[in-house]
């Protein structure tokens, strides 16, 4: 029955998006670039009052993580933070598919780029690990229109209207894309961009929808996508940490760690498990420097946390 209303409730926000959408989207389109920051802020403290369960979830995810070390205004200022973010990396993500690429490229540095030259020069391709930190998506439109061969595995879109304007730009500018809700086709396809020497993109820190492995984050277990280890294992394609973080100035950064150094016993159920702990305490790291742009309001601590009685 739950499943059922979902369903439903899905199916009306899907119609309303398309009455909705295509005139917010026009305004984004017409205003200039310095418009969106503002606006974001704006937007964000507007939000705050219809987020209702969505600020219930984030602000029990930071108690658990940071609720020993940081006291409420602490937590709170980093929730407002992180709400502002999201807007902003929303709108200004939006703005972009309509402005020319050399912005994106002009706005967007590369810190590492040579860590990811050497290693796609081996032919074995590269996997790329991030999380929800900062204006995400722009990872892949950075290193697309930089040229490299960029495939994204995330799952497909169930709103038509989404699904249609994101195939719409990824295509436009190369950026490939792996249903990740399809976890065989996602797999073969996965292991031919890699052969082919290209770059698969990959998003941590979020639960799978299916029996995968349970690795430590933040103190306490969670199940995790053992995806790329297990491809990097199989292909020999080096495991390259890549974040980006947002500046004062409307700028970004995105940071390419050196190839992630694995650690092989011979056991293959144990080494997945052991390189992915590992990677996963090293976004930990990102996430630690950078709390306000990472999204608290994925339900990530299911085991620990109530959700459904907040």
């Amino acid at each position: 029955m739950k499943r059922k209303w979902r369903r439903r409730w899905e199916a009306v926000g899907e119609k309303l998006t398309f009455i909705f959408a295509p005139p917010f989207v026009l305004l984004i389109r017409i205003i200039p670039l310095s418009w969106i920051y503002p606006l974001g802020r704006a937007l964000a403290q507007l939000g705050r009052i219809g987020l209702g369960r969505r600020e219930k979830i984030a602000l029990a995810n930071l108690r658990l993580v940071f609720g020993e070390r940081k006291n409420k205004e602490e937590i709170q200022a980093i929730y407002q933070g992180c709400l502002t973010s999201t807007v902003i990396s929303f709108l200004e993500l939006l703005k972009f598919c309509f402005l020319p690429p050399e912005v994106v490229k002009e706005r967007t540095e590369i810190v590492g780029k040579e860590d990811l030259d050497e290693a796609l020069k081996k032919g074995r391709g590269a996997v790329a690990i991030s999380v929800h930190l900062g204006n995400f998506p722009l990872i892949a439109f950075k290193l697309a229109l930089e040229g490299y061969p960029f495939a994204v595995i995330i799952k497909n879109p169930r709103n038509r209207y989404l699904a249609r304007f994101y195939t719409r730009y990824t295509g436009k500018i190369g950026i490939g894309f792996i249903d990740g809700g399809k976890r065989r086709l996602a797999t073969q396809h996965s292991l031919l961009q890699l052969r082919q020497g290209g770059v698969i993109y990959i998003l941590l820190d979020q639960n799978p929808p299916y029996a995968d492995i349970m690795v430590d984050f933040f103190g306490y277990p969670v199940p995790s996508f053992k995806g790329p280890v297990v491809l990097a294992m199989r292909t020999g394609a080096s495991i390259l940490p890549t974040f980006i973080v947002a500046g004062e100035d409307g700028r970004h950064t995105i940071i390419i760690e050196k190839p992630f150094p694995m650690e092989i016993s011979g056991d293959k159920e144990r080494d997945v498990s052991h390189n992915l702990a590992r990677l996963m305490k090293l976004t930990e790291g990102y996430i630690e420097r950078y709390p306000e742009q990472w999204w608290w309001w994925h339900r990530r601590w299911k085991s620990h946390i109530d959700y459904k009685k907040l």
